[in-house]
């Protein structure tokens, strides 16, 4: 969507169940009732950092929607929101002050099953809000991650979490690993268990097509593959990247 929207209309993609891949620019603010329900081909959705309030059933019915992601700047989420969001596995919600949520907004949503990941230092809140308390799983993460002007010091752990290695290296930001025609867009914070860091992920964007592999391993070291999620691929190989340091927010 262009850059300048600022408001996404009630009922805007209601029922477009061929949409499957959404990117609102931070610029918008206001996403209406029933916006985005009943797309039942959608398996990601981000809400924009402008957004202040989760309208009646904007995602509801949106059956094949696997992970959403709420800002921290949502204060309020309303009636139905995810409404028989039946398939949701992963809820990201990054507001330190749970929101007060009513029941019917995860209707069918399977709380022993569904993780839900919130800011590592307010869990106990939201193991003891009003319907986030259900939930079976709620993991901290660490957000809002800045690396510039900072130093780091990354460790290599294997991905069964056992430590294979440790390099003393510190470098400004994390390295990007380098693989030909596909540029590096950035580190996505992945959930963890672990004490003293947080694990990222390397963000590649390749331009696949439809005859893009699914899996592009790196001739150079075999170690390393690249594994598509739509247009997007993800390094994966024997190692996760564990940031450490006081500097580190």
């Amino acid at each position: 969507m262009p850059e300048k929207l600022t408001t996404i209309g009630q009922y805007a993609f209601n029922g477009c169940s061929l949409l499957n891949d959404v990117v609102i620019p931070a610029s918008v603010t206001s996403i209406g009732t029933y916006a985005f329900a009943f797309c039942t081909s959608i398996k990601h959705f981000e809400f924009p950092k402008g957004i202040k309030t989760l309208a009646t059933s904007v995602l509801e019915g949106s059956t094949a929607l696997e992970e959403v992601l709420i800002p921290s700047t949502v204060t309020n989420i309303n009636q139905d929101a995810f409404y028989n969001c039946s398939k949701l596995m992963a809820i990201r919600n990054y507001a330190i002050t749970p929101q007060s949520i009513p029941a019917r907004a995860l209707y069918n949503v399977n709380k022993s099953t569904c993780i839900l990941y919130v800011p590592m230092d307010y869990i106990n809140l939201y193991q003891t809000a009003d319907v986030w308390k259900e939930f079976y799983n709620i993991i901290g993460v660490a957000t809002d991650l800045q690396f510039e002007d900072q130093t780091v010091q990354v460790s290599y752990l294997k991905a069964d979490s056992t430590l294979h290695y440790m390099e003393a290296q510190t470098w400004a930001v994390p390295h990007e690993p380098y693989f030909e025609d596909f540029t590096f867009i950035g580190w996505r914070v992945l959930p963890s268990m672990l004490s003293d860091g947080i694990v990222l992920q390397a963000v590649y964007d390749g331009n696949p097509g439809t005859d893009a592999p699914a899996v592009y391993v790196n001739p150079d070291n075999p170690t390393q593959k690249l594994i598509r999620e739509g247009n997007v691929y993800i390094l994966s190989d024997d190692k996760i990247y564990t940031i450490h340091g006081q500097r580190v927010k």
